[in-house]
């Protein structure tokens, strides 16, 4: 379809004076800068390295780029922690809107899909008349892909007055096309402004860049007005272009074409023509001649029209030699000085043809050659501007084919301007057609191309030559030599057949059956040997010890004088050679051997003519057995729990019964090769050595003796596990089991010990439940009154302990060790004293604990007749109130050995202290004393000490003492 000229109406305003980058200044940039920019824009602030190394420039032109841009306001340099950065300084955002979104959508980088609508924005047209709308699409990624095309669904009245409101484009990569949309607009439509959307949608190739909507408006003008005031400049290229129909170029042959401007406004206007798309080297603008001055005519940069004129310039295509053939599309801008942020676009499109020129060169590396391969290369220069895919191959101009020709690669692809080189390797392959004297044989070949797209290639292909080199002149000493020792190989062969002298016997093999033997199964060691020349053979003698000498073995001699001898001929058979197996020695001890063999011929029978010695063989001894383990089942025991009267606590078991207790040491042992143990031994030891218990021996001659049966089981390893050795003791043990084997009386034992086994004593708990004096809990101290005409009962003490068996209770000063349960009967002086009787208990770990009362013997003061209130009084010593007093009948108790009780005076009238040595008081226990028991007295706190009734003493109040006489006292 014909494309319409592109008009761009009113796409842009007078640009305004905001500094800074805008997208038309962009566009108005050098291709270097324009770079630099776009990088810029996505990047931020950045160095001149990353600049560089980003835009595939070096830093010198980068460093020109940037200074360029900022001489130009629109790059900033700044400093930030001492190193030098580039920022891009934009136009404000009103700048930038000027630049319409159809323009900025088709310039954004990195688009796979670049699309110029035509008109693009706002356009007028008359109800009545038809409005083409113009898509050029270009593919600029790199697969092929299919583009929709079409006037979206919102635009209904726009969609019914299109022949087509869809189409579709297939498009390769790096390829262009256009559509034209044809809209019929009808007479009676009003006036007014319709909205409508392009759409450009790949959904199957770029879906994350499409779709691409464009915003456009149609103004329909009432069909009685005449024109419509359009001052925007227009240009029109001719010839026009297009996809379908590019411009054809020659490279290296310039092209005009012509650019019409259209100057519509009222003012004089000045115009410049660009095209960013191709390099400078490509075209050549050219504007028409001017007059500056009278009678001089003067080339212009630029375009001057008057308003409502027009003007052409021309644009010369010239691309250089080395231009690539293909289709290219470069965008022409049209560039206004009264509209400078009007974007005037336009695409021209192009094909260069292809130029099609293959030149060959054959180099020499190395053309003479002796037994080696003759090296050369082939040099392809592609100076066209097309891809060429080209085949070597290799021509023998010499009829024998003397040679092989390898090429390295067959096929080459070379690209535009560069060179493919291609390996070759000659090598002459018949070497006894190699020349014998002479200047050598000249081998020639040749080269031929072919390109498989069926292109053209060079004719004329160079040819080379291999120079084979003659033989060189020591060869025919070679020859010389090689006679002579073939007639020396002929006289040998005529000695070594007729008067070559026997061969002496020589000992092929010679090894034992088996390199290890058992002593348990009554191996003897057996030797085999193979001996060539048999018949050559006088003696055999065959020797053997161990290394260190400790067991030989008897030397033997064997007579072949005539043949095989008697104690042989069940082990050896001659044929070409004698073979011997299984010969039986004399070695049957444990130990290391090694055996020779010699061999003594009938040529010479005084000395052998060949001996060989084996490898050292081996006969194992018996196994001894081995403790592999041997340890208690716990490494701490715990002594069985005792009550007070020393009677364990735990239920009682039948000894030798394996049963889990707890307090007595249990063992385990494994011994490997048990069947080779007579005896086993086991024996407690305490740390320094001596012994606990005396040894305990187990017999196994007769298998598992029948002590250790329930313990022991017998599979491959004696195991014995939890033996009971009845030890319950607290105290560390040491325990040592000892293994007698079977062989050998005065072989030393084996014997292996534990770690040190500890058995810990059970610690009980002390206590003491009650100490009582004459039935009553002891206080700490008591005043006993001294009546030297009677004398005073002795006190009845009983007390109850509880705690460990190994614990130990003592009443002291007397009579010292007690029972853990009992009562005494107390003697006290009758002169004036203080006694203190303490009960004292210990643990096994000698942890003490006491409890204590002080009996104080007094004389109470006799009282006055008569006291007058004026005379001083005496003070008598007061009994503190609140202190228990002993019972007025005193306990009846069986006098403990060696301790007589005094009987009750008649005046008494009392009896004798009795109580029950087997009761155990109720009190609590702590030492705090009861309260007076019923009915008797409680003194009041002037009372004076005095006898308690029947003579017993009574307790003073510990409250009153002074520290040093109270007695201990137990939290």
């Amino acid at each position: 379809m014909a494309r319409k000229t592109p008009d761009f109406g009113s796409i842009g305003t007078e640009r305004q004076e905001d500094k800074g980058l805008s997208m038309a200044d962009i566009l108005m940039l050098p291709d270097a800068q324009r770079r630099v920019v776009q990088w810029m824009m996505r990047q931020g602030d950045c160095a001149l390295h990353d600049v560089a190394a980003n835009t595939e420039q070096d830093e010198g032109d980068a460093a020109i780029a940037l200074y360029d841009l900022m001489e130009q306001g629109y790059v900033q340099e700044i400093e930030v922690d001492g190193e030098t950065l580039y920022r891009i300084r934009l136009a404000s955002k009103e700048g930038i809107k000027q630049l319409p979104q159809t323009i900025q959508q088709a310039l954004a980088p990195g688009k796979p899909l670049a699309v110029i609508p035509n008109p693009s924005g706002d356009y007028a047209v008359i109800a009545g008349s038809t409005f083409e709308l113009c898509v050029t699409v270009s593919n600029k990624g790199n697969q092929s892909a299919l583009i929709d095309i079409y006037i979206d669904e919102v635009s209904q009245m726009l969609r019914q007055w299109c022949d087509s409101p869809f189409e579709r484009l297939a498009l390769s990569s790096k390829s262009t096309s256009e559509v034209v949309f044809q809209f019929q607009v009808p007479p009676q439509t009003l006036p007014g402004t319709f909205h409508y959307q392009l759409v450009v949608d790949a959904p199957q190739h770029y879906p994350e860049d499409t779709p691409i909507r464009y915003s456009q408006r149609l103004q329909v003008l009432s069909a009685i007005e005449d024109a419509v005031t359009v001052s925007d400049p227009t240009f029109t290229v001719i010839p026009a272009t297009s996809s379908v129909a590019p411009l054809v170029v020659q490279p290296g042959q310039p092209l005009q074409v012509t650019v019409l401007v259209d100057n519509r406004s009222d003012r004089v206007d000045r115009f410049w023509l660009s095209c960013s798309d191709l390099q400078e080297s490509w075209f050549t603008v050219r504007y028409p001649e001017g007059l500056q001055l009278p009678g001089l005519v003067t080339a212009s940069d630029g375009l001057d029209l008057n308003p409502g004129a027009k003007g052409e310039i021309v644009l010369l295509l010239h691309p250089p030699l080395n231009a690539l053939a293909g289709n290219y599309f470069a965008t022409l801008r049209l560039q206004s000085a009264n509209h400078l942020d009007a974007v005037l676009l336009d695409v021209i499109y192009l094909q260069v043809l292809p130029v099609y020129l293959i030149t060959v060169e054959l180099r020499t590396l190395l053309g003479q050659v002796k037994r080696s391969a003759g090296l050369f290369e082939v040099r392809l220069t592609n100076a066209g501007n097309t891809e060429r895919n080209i085949i070597v191959r290799t021509i023998s101009f010499d009829e024998d084919n003397l040679c092989t020709y390898t090429l390295e690669p067959v096929e080459v692809l070379i690209l535009p301007g560069t060179v493919g080189i291609v390996a070759l390797e000659v090598e002459p392959t018949q070497w006894w057609r190699r020349p014998i004297y002479g200047g050598g044989r000249l081998i020639h070949f040749g080269v031929e191309l072919e390109d498989p797209k069926l292109l053209p290639v060079p004719n004329d292909l160079p040819q080379g030559a291999l120079l084979w080199e003659p033989r060189p002149w020591w060869q025919f000493l070679l020859v010389l030599l090689a006679g002579v020792g073939m007639l020396a190989a002929i006289a040998f062969l005529i000695w070594w057949l007729f008067f070559r002298p026997p061969a002496p016997p020589k000992i092929v093999e010679f090894s034992s059956d088996n390199p290890a033997y058992q002593e348990a199964e009554g191996d003897f060691v057996q030797l085999n040997w193979q001996i060539r020349n048999p018949r050559q053979i006088q003696a055999i003698a065959l020797t053997g010890q161990s290394p260190d000498g400790s067991a030989p073995v008897q030397p033997v001699t064997y007579d072949f004088s005539k043949g095989v001898p008697n104690q042989l001929k069940e082990f050896c058979i001659i044929r070409a050679v004698l073979i011997c197996k299984h010969v039986r020695t004399e070695a049957r001890q444990p130990g290391n051997y090694v055996f020779e063999l010699k061999v003594f011929s009938k040529r010479k029978k005084d000395a052998p003519v060949d001996s060989v010695k084996t490898n050292t063989v081996k006969i194992q001894s018996v196994a001894s057995p081995k403790i592999s383990e041997f340890f208690s089942t716990k490494p701490i025991y715990q002594e069985a729990s005792v009550s007070s009267k020393g009677a364990a606590s735990g239920p009682t078991q039948k000894p030798g019964v394996n049963s889990p207790g707890g307090d007595m040491i249990l063992l385990n042992w494994k011994i490997n090769n048990p069947e080779q143990l007579k005896e086993l031994r086991l024996i407690a030891r305490l740390p320094d050595g001596s012994a606990v218990s005396g040894l305990r021996p187990f017999n196994f001659s007769q298998g598992i003796p029948k002590e250790l049966q329930e313990f022991c089981k017998l599979p491959q390893e004696l195991i014995c596990k939890n033996l009971p050795t009845g030890i319950r003791k607290p105290g560390d043990y040491i325990f040592e089991l000892i293994a007698i084997p079977k062989k050998g009386e005065g072989e030393k034992p084996i014997s292996t010990k534990t770690d040190t086994i500890k058995i810990l004593p059970n610690i009980v708990p002390i206590k003491i439940v009650a100490f009582k004096v004459n039935g009553k809990e002891a206080a700490g101290k008591y005043l006993v009154p001294i009546n030297p005409e009677k004398p005073i009962r002795p006190l009845v003490l009983t007390w109850q302990v509880e705690g460990g068996k190994d614990m130990k209770v003592e009443i002291l000063p007397a009579p010292g060790t007690v029972p853990p349960v009992g009562a005494i009967a107390y003697p006290l002086s009758q002169q004036p004293s203080s006694e203190t009787v303490t009960l004292k208990v210990t643990n096994g770990t000698g942890q003490e604990f006491s409890r204590s009362v002080t009996f104080e013997t007094l004389i109470p003061p006799k009282p006055e007749p008569s006291a007058t209130p004026s005379a001083p009084s005496q003070k008598i010593p007061t009994r503190p109130s609140g202190l228990p007093t002993l019972p007025a009948t005193p306990l009846v108790l069986p006098p403990p050995p060696g301790l007589s009780v005094p009987s009750e005076s008649p005046n008494a009238g009392g009896t004798s202290p009795a109580a029950s040595p087997g009761s155990s008081p109720s009190a609590s226990p702590g030492g705090t004393p009861p309260s007076s028991p019923e009915g008797s007295p409680s003194p009041s706190p002037t009372a004076s000490p005095s006898l308690s009734p029947n003579g017993s003493p009574s307790p003073s109040d510990p409250d009153t003492l002074s520290p040093s006489e109270l007695p201990p006292r137990f939290d």
